[in-house]
C-alpha cells in the first residue's frame, strides 16, 4: 500500500461505517433501525505492526465515537486524538473531529471534519453531497465553494452498508462500489472493495456491557483512488462489526504499519421519540 496521509484514512474510521449499519435495517425492514442501537463508545488505539521501513514506530491515542437516531437521519460524531512517534525525529500529535449527518432515504450526507497536528496545523473541510434522480454531485467549502459531479452510481455510507449486510446475512462475500466519505476534496471519494467473511463466535468485549453481543462479521474494506491504477490500495480498514452494528474493534492498515483500535467503555443512547 502506499504512502497516505493519516486523515485520509482516519475520517473515515467509524463515522465513514457506523451511520451505515444503522441505516442499513431502517431501510431494509421498513422499520425504526428493528435490533440496532444507537450508543457512544470509546476505543483505545495503538500500534499493530511496523516494518523496519516504516516512519512510524509508536502509536498512542483514543478516539471517542457516537452514533445517534435524529429521526430523519443518522448523526456521527467522532473525536480522535493520537500521538505517532517517529523514533529520533519525534512525535506528531493529530487531533480530529469528524462529524456526519446522512439522511435515512439515502440522498443527502453532509460532513464537517477539523484537524490539527503539530506538522500541518489547523484544517477545516465542509460540505454536503445529494444523489437523486440519477445524479450525484458534492459540494464541497473550501476557496470559496468547490461543486463537483460524481459518477451516477455513486452510494453514501448508508446504501453501501446495506449491501454489505444483506450480502453478509446472505452468505455472499465480496461487493465493489463508489463510495463518497467527505473530509477532504481529494479524498472524498473512493473505489472500495470488501469482503465479508464469515459471522464469528466469540465472547463480546466486557467494556460493551448490555450491547455486546458473541456474533460478529469481520469485513475488511480497501479503498482505492478514482485514478488508481494499481492494485494495491491507499489503504485497509477490517471492522468487527456485530449484527446490531456495534463495532468490536477495527484495524487502519497503511501497508507499512498498522493500527488497532479496541473498544474500552460503551453506553447505549436512548432512542428519540420521533
Amino acid at each position: 500500500m502506499r504512502k497516505v496521509s493519516l486523515q485520509a484514512a482516519l475520517a473515515i474510521g467509524l463515522c465513514g461505517f457506523m451511520a451505515t449499519a444503522q441505516t442499513a435495517t431502517a431501510q431494509t425492514a421498513g422499520v425504526q433501525a428493528a435490533g440496532l442501537v444507537s450508543y457512544q463508545a470509546v476505543y483505545d488505539i495503538e500500534l499493530r505492526a511496523s516494518s523496519a521501513a516504516a516512519d512510524v514506530k509508536t502509536i498512542t491515542g483514543q478516539t471517542h465515537f457516537m452514533f445517534e437516531d435524529v429521526c430523519d437521519g443518522w448523526s456521527s460524531v467522532e473525536d480522535y486524538a493520537i500521538s505517532f512517534g517517529f523514533g529520533d525525529e519525534g512525535t506528531s500529535n493529530f487531533i480530529s473531529h469528524y462529524e456526519t449527518w446522512e439522511a435515512k432515504d439515502g440522498t443527502s450526507f453532509s460532513f464537517s471534519v477539523l484537524e490539527n497536528s503539530n506538522i500541518e496545523g489547523e484544517q477545516v473541510f465542509e460540505g454536503f453531497a445529494n444523489a437523486s434522480s440519477g445524479i450525484a454531485e458534492s459540494f464541497h467549502s473550501i476557496d470559496g465553494g468547490v461543486m463537483s459531479e460524481l459518477p451516477a452510481d455513486t452510494v453514501f455510507p448508508s446504501q453501501h452498508m446495506v449491501i454489505l449486510l444483506n450480502k453478509a446475512r446472505a452468505g455472499e462475500s465480496l461487493h465493489q462500489s463508489k463510495i463518497f466519505l467527505g473530509g477532504d476534496l481529494d479524498s472524498s471519494l473512493y473505489f472500495v472493495n470488501a469482503v465479508m467473511g464469515k459471522q464469528r463466535t466469540a465472547p463480546a468485549p466486557k467494556a460493551l456491557g448490555s450491547i455486546g453481543q458473541e456474533q460478529h462479521w469481520p469485513i475488511p474494506i480497501a479503498y482505492f483512488k478514482p485514478d488508481s491504477v494499481t492494485a494495491e490500495p491507499e489503504y485497509e480498514i477490517l471492522f468487527n462489526v456485530q449484527d446490531n452494528g456495534v463495532i468490536q474493534s477495527y484495524v487502519v492498515d497503511y501497508g507499512s504499519f498498522s493500527m488497532r483500535a479496541k473498544v474500552s467503555a460503551a453506553q447505549e443512547i436512548t432512542a428519540p421519540t420521533c
